[in-house]
């Protein structure tokens, strides 16, 4: 018992990802959502482009200093729910980053089944935003469009709205 609180402590919940809001709490603490704008964008004609990448991710310590078990099972159990892979970042770091094309439409999926509560649902507006430069060749309108969602989101933003929640324990 901490803080001699009485709280009973459940065992670990082993039921699937996609059957329950766990991820999106979880992601509301700890996930993130990039639009990186990568390569060269001078000229319109120029031949070499650049692209457009939609980031989901989430990073974590490899061991867990307070309890001392890895967090490599279920950060695996997140990055096989949207098919992608766990990265080591170092000697106690993991992450896993959904950024193919094709593998968008699993995290809004997602995100709209189990919608998350704090500002990073606004990040995951403009993360969908983005999605949908994915894949085409970008005009200098479209470059600075991109630019404008990056410089709105994460630590950059500066306008809040949460209507978001008006109803979101509704049926």
């Amino acid at each position: 018992m901490i803080y001699n609180m009485n709280i009973e402590k459940l065992p670990l919940d082993t039921s699937n990802l996609n059957s329950n809001p766990w991820l999106a709490g979880f992601t509301d603490a700890d996930g993130n959502f990039i639009i990186s704008l990568e390569g060269s964008y001078g000229l319109n004609d120029s031949k070499i482009r650049g692209r457009v990448k939609c980031i989901f991710s989430i990073t974590q310590r490899l061991i867990d200093p307070a309890t001392g078990l890895s967090c490599l099972p279920f950060i695996t159990d997140i990055a096989n729910l949207f098919l992608s892979n766990v990265i080591s970042d170092g000697p106690n770091a993991i992450r896993f980053l959904v950024q193919a094309d094709s593998k968008w439409k699993m995290v809004k999926d997602y995100f709209f089944k189990y919608p998350l509560m704090s500002s990073k649902h606004l990040n995951f507006l403009d993360y969908l935003a983005g999605t949908k430069y994915l894949g085409i060749r970008l005009t200098n309108k479209q470059v600075k469009d991109i630019q404008d969602l990056k410089n709105s989101m994460n630590n950059k933003r500066i306008y809040y709205n949460w209507n978001h929640l008006k109803f979101f324990y509704e049926n």
